[in-house]
């Protein structure tokens, strides 16, 4: 039986990224499969696979290599990366929530226009990596309205057609802001954002540009703040970064009851949060 419509055509989705580790613990994406199932909100699925990408390079004898947090795209790592996130990640992940009651499609940004991205400003350095132009919702709220749950896979093209990976964070900002969504959520392996070796719990939109260049504030992270604060700004009401801790994580993060779960980011017009920030 697969997953119905829950709510009008019109309610705000729910936009998810899953890094490439966030579900590996045993039992992991059991449990998120099934809190998906029981989400009473539509949702739209961003994946990355950064790991198992690299996995493949090496098998090919290429060197992964990362640069201001994004991966460095020559052609040979654009192949394999379209090839996995594309193909075999995207299809595993359709294919177990398809299993648990799930009317999962599995897709790639590029897929009917939904996003329409041009080399990077750094593209002498990254690559074939892309930044984010345009958008257009019209499949993905074709799908939605239908109850079905998009699963997207980060990679996309230029209006020329030429393919292009583009960081999965950015692509689920981008998505969540196109879709005016409620919430977004970009889970991983990383529990939060962490300063002084303690998870932040609560932090405003204009705290986040001074930890762009914090000493603390490395790799990965800086596109995931980036990102945030483009959503916040956009009117997407909350962001979390967070890890998955349990088969309540998702219902906990969404209702705001997951205290201790994660980093929660809100606008400076947004209520108190129920924790003190930690600049």
């Amino acid at each position: 039986m697969t997953q119905q419509a829950k709510v009008a055509p019109l309610a705000r989705p729910v936009v998810i990224k899953l890094g490439g580790r966030a579900l590996e613990a045993p039992g992991a994406l059991l449990e998120f499969t099934t809190a998906l199932a029981r989400l009473s909100r539509v949702s739209l699925l961003v994946h990355g696979g950064g790991t198992e990408v690299t996995q493949w390079l090496e098998r090919a004898g290429i060197v992964a290599r990362f640069a201001n947090g994004l991966r460095v795209t020559d052609a040979p790592t654009l192949e394999i990366a379209t090839a996995v996130l594309a193909g075999l990640a995207n299809k595993r992940l359709v294919a177990a929530l398809r299993a648990h009651g799930v009317d999962a499609v599995g897709l790639a940004t590029l897929d009917g226009g939904t996003l329409v991205a041009q080399p990077h400003a750094l593209a002498n350095e990254l690559g074939a990596v892309g930044q984010i132009t345009g958008s257009d919702m019209s499949l993905m709220e074709t799908l939605l309205a239908q109850g079905r749950t998009p699963v997207l896979a980060s990679i996309g093209a230029t209006a020329e057609g030429a393919l292009l990976n583009i960081n999965a964070d950015d692509a689920a900002c981008a998505l969540a802001i196109a879709l005016r969504a409620s919430a977004l959520v970009l889970l991983s392996d990383t529990p939060g954002l962490k300063l002084g070796g303690q998870v932040v719990p609560q932090l405003r939109a204009s705290e986040l540009p001074a930890l762009f260049t914090h000493p603390e504030v490395q790799g990965g992270m800086v596109p995931k703040l980036r990102s945030a604060l483009a959503a916040l700004d956009a009117g997407v009401e909350r962001v979390t970064i967070a890890s998955w801790n349990g088969p309540d994580t998702l219902s906990s993060l969404l209702e705001g009851t997951g205290a201790g779960i994660g980093t929660t980011l809100t606008s400076d017009h947004a209520s108190a949060p129920t924790e003190e920030a930690h600049a």
